[in-house]
């Protein structure tokens, strides 16, 4: 009897998982963050492939009209450090699980709700304290295994967008921007004119530029002569009172970079008039000064 009752207890010990060992699932966790002007977003969840299976919705649990978390296992989650918008609806700062509502082939109720830790198999009913917008569902090419990602950024969002089976769904994040890109008109003219700038390479100057500052669009503007290959025209974002940062445009004229630390520009004024400014690097040394042409 006290043999089999040691056998037992042997055999327990060796069939009992082990702490911190590997575990393979179906559907393995994966995630994707992204930092957008000081905002990190994360997404967090499993990863369920077709396995052979054309089609995906429209029968099982994720018939028409049933609630689902667009992942596996326990619930898809959305964490944001910072409030932001997504397709315009407010999403405070916070952790949130993540469900579709699956309407019908093209339209789906995107869902999240406060409680972040629950299971998929027990979505959430509709309450108050959800945030909940509708969801354009496109056609895409066959994706295998369900896919989180962010294919676009600007300096003030991006797209998340969820892809399985042939579904794709773009969602528009925005998030709270750090600096104000408009300038006041009534301000600009205290900066705007004509300047010889010089560059310094190794502390050794190079030869005087024109330098010009506009004010268009309601946007302080510099623009070296002749044309920078890179900055071109480009915006003076103020980050300090008399310091500013330069603002490059893509080709369709939005702003898709803020050379912050890289490049910060010190103005000096007198009798409510610039009359020189500096371009520090990021370790503050100078490479660049420039002065009011008469």
């Amino acid at each position: 009897m006290q043999h089999k009752v040691f056998c037992a207890m042997l055999l327990s010990a060796v069939l009992a998982p082990v702490p911190g060992a590997a575990q393979i699932r179906a559907s393995e966790l994966g995630g994707v963050s992204q930092t957008i002007d000081g905002t990190r977003i994360s997404i967090q969840y499993s990863r369920p492939q077709s396995r052979g299976r054309d089609t995906l919705f429209g029968r099982g649990d994720r018939k028409w009209g049933h609630t689902w978390t667009p992942g596996a296992n326990w619930a898809t989650t959305f964490e944001t450090s910072k409030a932001v918008t997504l397709n315009q609806r407010a999403v405070p700062k916070g952790k949130y699980s993540v469900w579709m509502q699956l309407n019908s082939a093209t339209s789906w109720t995107m869902i999240l709700d406060p409680e972040p830790r629950v299971y998929h198999m027990d979505p959430p009913d509709s309450n108050a304290k959800q945030i909940r917008f509708p969801v354009t569902v496109q056609a895409g090419a066959f994706t295998d295994v369900l896919t989180w990602s962010m294919p676009t950024l600007r300096i003030d969002g991006g797209t998340l967008q969820f892809a399985w089976e042939r579904a794709r769904v773009d969602v528009q994040l925005e998030v709270e921007p750090s600096l104000t890109m408009t300038f006041p008109a009534a301000e600009a003219a205290a900066y705007v004119g004509v300047y010889n700038y010089v560059a310094f390479v190794a502390g050794k100057p190079m030869l005087p530029l024109r330098f010009t500052i506009t004010h268009e669009d309601n946007t302080l503007k510099g623009q070296y002569f002749p044309d920078d290959p890179y900055l071109k025209k480009f915006a003076l974002i103020r980050i300090a009172p008399d310091w500013f940062a330069p603002g490059v445009y893509d080709k369709s004229g939005r702003i898709y970079e803020v050379m912050r630390p890289e490049e910060t520009w010190e103005f000096t004024q007198s009798n409510g008039r610039v009359t020189t400014f500096l371009v520090r690097s990021d370790s503050d040394v100078i490479i660049g000064k420039a002065t009011r042409k008469p």
